[in-house]
């Protein structure tokens, strides 16, 4: 027989199991409509019902996960971070919870942190492809490119043909200073993948670093043989014909480049340094004008502005920025040097002979172990200001540096040949960036040699004073 206590005990039982199902009813709702904000990009909303389900149950780690999007979502970390620690402490084992707290932390900007959270998720699950790639790319942003490319290596493994995984090896590699590394993966991904212009150019750069031009250039050319109107490949195609000297192909493809709407300093310097080189000054003068006016701090830039400005007979031009140069810097002697002989022949040019043998002295006084000023002075004093005398002196001071006795003319021919097209200066930019050879001073002689030309101009000067005595 049923007692009466044991009918109270039954109803209240049943009553607990039926609250326990509202609840849990109750509870679900909410979790659901808490999914439904979240997908409905409602987050600050989100993160309110997930409060009110926490109420009841504050451990619950799925809500906890939630909420802890929400708020990161809506871009309160510092919060979210309290939230996704807490749902890790419950279940040490919640990889959501460790992949979450990595793009917390990386917000955050404690990238330590957020390697050890992506540690974490990868211990969990060793071979997601994924985790693999958020930790190498830690590593990579906190350029710890070492073991970020140990991270590649074995999922580079697991496919050969992952573009991004090939593009970050090169990347590694370049980082590393490892340029025969880099460009083996860069090569493989523009195997793949021809049209990726930025790889492409990457790869250009490499070469033309290790002073492989030719290679650059084939790199370039195939990529045109695609697309012809990146202008950043044509630059670096110009820029490779121009270090292969090839200037009138180079001077092409920088006029396509701006033709095709580049209108960059490093077009306009270097397709004036392709006329230049051709001794085409009239049209090396407007295209380093503009080059200065983007840049006029560029002494570089200045100097051929100048040189080439006085060359194409823009005379007063010419001294202005050649003028204007040593003001620019603190230039190296052998610059300055160079600097001095292009202001003397702009000087000669404009009939002020005195001003540039002032110039050339001082040129002297500044390198006084390069013997070729000797030999400027003298050819001053000889053509420019019809002095004779003093320019035999010169001559003959000229020729005992460098090692030749008056009268014997036996060791000329054992000689190397100095002047030439445009030689007086070279080297005179090794410090600056391009390592332009200067075009400087007067093509005094395609046949002869300074030495060869000294000799027999004393000869000759030596002769008529004799012959004045007599």
């Amino acid at each position: 027989m049923v007692t009466r206590h044991s009918i109270s005990v039954i109803i209240i039982t049943g009553f607990l199991f039926m609250t326990s199902l509202l609840l849990k009813g109750q509870t679900n709702d909410d979790l659901h409509r808490v999914k439904q904000l979240m997908e409905s990009f409602r987050y600050e909303e989100a993160a309110r019902a997930a409060n009110r389900v926490l109420e009841t149950d504050s451990n619950n780690v799925a809500v906890l996960l939630i909420k802890g999007m929400a708020l990161a979502s809506g871009y309160k970390f510092r919060e979210a971070r309290s939230v996704l620690a807490r749902v890790v402490r419950i279940d040490t084992a919640s990889i959501p919870g460790w992949f979450n707290l990595v793009n917390i932390y990386r917000q955050l900007g404690n990238y330590d942190l957020a390697v050890y959270a992506c540690k974490r998720a990868v211990a969990l699950d060793p071979g997601n492809r994924f985790f693999l790639l958020q930790l190498a790319g830690l590593y990579l942003n906190n350029d710890d490119f070492e073991k970020g490319r140990d991270i590649l290596l074995p999922v580079y493994r697991t496919d050969t043909n992952d573009l991004y995984v090939l593009k970050q090896l090169g990347n590694c590699c370049a980082e590393l200073k490892k340029p025969d590394s880099a460009i083996f993966w860069y090569r493989k991904v523009i195997e793949l993948y021809p049209s990726d212009a930025a790889i492409t150019g990457k790869l250009v750069n490499i070469y033309i670093k290790g002073k492989a031009f030719q290679q650059g250039l084939d790199i370039a050319e195939r990529y045109l043989s695609i697309d012809s109107a990146n202008t950043g490949i044509l630059q670096l195609n110009g820029f490779c014909r121009y270090q292969l000297k090839d200037y009138s192909q180079a001077e092409r493809r920088f006029i396509r480049s701006i033709a095709s709407g580049d209108d960059s300093r490093f077009a306009r310097k270097y397709l004036g340094l392709c006329y230049y080189k051709q001794e085409m000054y009239d049209k090396a003068e407007p295209q380093f004008r503009q080059a200065f006016r983007m840049d006029t701090t560029d002494a570089e830039i200045c100097f051929y502005y100048g040189v080439s400005a006085y060359r194409s007979m823009l005379v007063d031009t010419g001294l202005v920025y050649l003028n204007k140069t040593l003001g620019l810097i603190m230039p190296s002697d052998k610059f300055l040097s160079s600097l001095y002989l292009e202001l003397a022949g702009a000087y000669n040019i404009s009939n002020q002979s005195d001003t540039a043998l002032a110039i050339l002295m001082q040129a002297r006084e500044l390198q006084p172990q390069n013997d070729l000023f000797l030999f400027r002075i003298a050819y001053q004093y000889d053509f420019f200001m019809n002095k004779p005398k003093e320019a035999l002196a010169w001559y003959r001071q000229f020729l005992q540096k460098t090692g030749i006795p008056e009268g014997d003319p036996a060791r000329l021919s054992q000689l190397p040949v100095e002047v030439g097209k445009s030689d007086t200066g070279k080297g005179a930019l090794q410090n600056t960036p391009s390592n332009e050879e200067q075009a400087a001073g007067l093509n005094l002689s395609r046949t002869y040699s300074n030495r060869e030309f000294a000799a027999r101009r004393v000869e000759e000067l030596t002769t008529i004073k004799k012959s004045n005595i007599r």
